[in-house]
């Protein structure tokens, strides 16, 4: 069990929303937990909706670059939907490279990413 929140998670009308909270997210047992919690976001529970604000990560490993598209599977399996917002140009250009942009829906910000999804920020 991790000694510290690696994520900050919250609802916003029927949107959950995901901070990651680290800086770095290279470490294999931290991506391990992080990936098992957003998993569980989505369990079972049909037309899920995520935003995943990347804002104060700076770097990202391959492992975590997998655990976001296996969410991504998931997600499309429930019929939801996700968002990800706050990407550093780094983390940008990585999801560029390994041609994951496709799999993606991206915005600046969070806010950005809520109206997408439909649940505007207040």
């Amino acid at each position: 069990m991790a000694a510290e929140a690696r994520i900050g998670v919250h609802t916003v009308q029927d949107v959950t929303v995901v901070t990651f909270e680290d800086r770095s997210l290279i470490d294999a047992q931290a991506i391990d937990e992080i990936g098992e919690e957003l998993y569980g976001l989505v369990g079972d529970r049909r037309g899920q909706k995520l935003v995943l604000d990347m804002g104060k990560l700076v770097h990202l490993s391959s492992s975590a670059l997998t655990v976001l598209a296996k969410l991504r599977k998931l997600i499309d399996g429930a019929d939801g939907a996700m968002v990800l917002c706050g990407l550093s140009t780094d983390i940008k250009r990585m999801f560029k490279v390994t041609a994951l942009n496709r799999l993606f829906t991206f915005t600046a910000t969070q806010r950005d990413a809520l109206e997408k999804l439909g649940a505007p920020a207040d």
